[in-house]
């Protein structure tokens, strides 16, 4: 059991299956810096990974595909900075809505325009995988970082960039500041509302990019409901790392491990039910801990609508 908890295959799993956690929660951190509670990324991700599927079918690229994924996303999340921003909803409320109405605007799609349920398949492919040269000779480590999907690469390197893009750039450090102290910001001159819009779409942006690709690497495909509550996950990741980017790639890829050995342990006669819940339990663990000592969770509620 314990070869195949930290098996090679496990681990490359493991920083798969982190990604597209990894990449809404990039978007994820936006909001949060801005102290806008946006449960929407489950959403986003949903909506983006049926629009990807049907631009890769109908442009027959997956880069295309990936560019309308990620514009529907955008725009279900300016639906959302409207709500909560121009007419003062609860953002959670907005968010639940928006969560289940993706989940049933897709089912319905799905059938409306590929005339099937459960389950569409991308003929022409996704993402290619990228073997790494110097590193795939490595033993064990090339095994765990080479031969990983394109995007995999690119949003490890989103993730650094986003640390210094949030703490150095000056957009970041208004975007922080707006966060933490409104009335400070406005009385130099800073939109507070429009900060707050722009990390929506930057939420929306990334959370598309991340529904893009649970749909375009691996098997290449959408089924209903594929997002099975990533977007949740993603946002405990955000505030278990208190949205820093450098945080978020390892708090990812924690989540990203627990999904990939409940896979894994499978073969040793445990109850697949019983073992798909690992990822979830540490989810609420995870959030456990973090309202045990909270940091600004007295502000998330509300807040984007003051």
């Amino acid at each position: 059991m314990i070869e195949v908890l930290f098996s090679s295959s496990t681990l490359a799993s493991a920083l798969r299956l982190a990604t597209p956690l990894m990449l809404a929660a990039i978007g994820g951190a936006f909001t949060y810096h801005a102290n806008v509670f946006n449960i929407a990324l489950e959403g986003f991700m949903l909506i983006s990974a049926f629009f990807s599927v049907w631009g890769t079918i109908t442009f027959g690229s997956p880069w295309i595909g990936l560019l309308i994924g990620a514009t529907s996303a955008m725009l279900a999340s300016l639906l959302f900075g409207f709500l909560v921003l121009k007419l003062k909803a609860d953002n959670i409320v907005v968010g639940l809505a928006l969560n289940l109405g993706s989940l049933g605007l897709t089912t319905w799609l799905l059938e409306a325009i590929f005339g099937v349920r459960g389950v569409v398949m991308v003929e022409t492919g996704g993402f290619p995988t990228i073997d790494l040269p110097l590193i795939s000779k490595i033993p064990y480590l090339g095994n765990v970082i080479s031969g990983q999907n394109l995007l995999v690469y690119l949003t490890l390197a989103i993730a650094i960039f986003g640390e210094y893009f949030i703490y150095r750039n000056i957009f970041g450090i208004r975007l922080r500041a707006v966060g933490e102290y409104p009335q400070a910001a406005e009385s130099v001159g800073i939109s507070v509302n429009s900060y707050r819009l722009y990390s929506i779409l930057l939420s929306g942006l990334f959370a598309g990019f991340a529904g893009a690709f649970l749909t375009l690497s691996g098997a290449s495909m959408f089924s209903e409901n594929m997002t099975a509550g990533k977007g949740f996950i993603a946002l405990a990741a955000v505030f278990f790392s208190q949205g820093r980017p450098s945080l978020i790639i390892l708090a990812s890829i924690l989540f990203g491990y627990t999904e990939a050995t409940s896979v894994a342990l499978q073969q040793f006669g445990v109850p697949p039910q019983l073992m798909l819940t690992i990822p979830y339990l540490i989810t609420v663990i995870a959030l456990t801990l973090i309202s045990a000592f909270p940091r600004r969770a007295k502000n998330a509620r509300g807040t984007a609508s003051a």
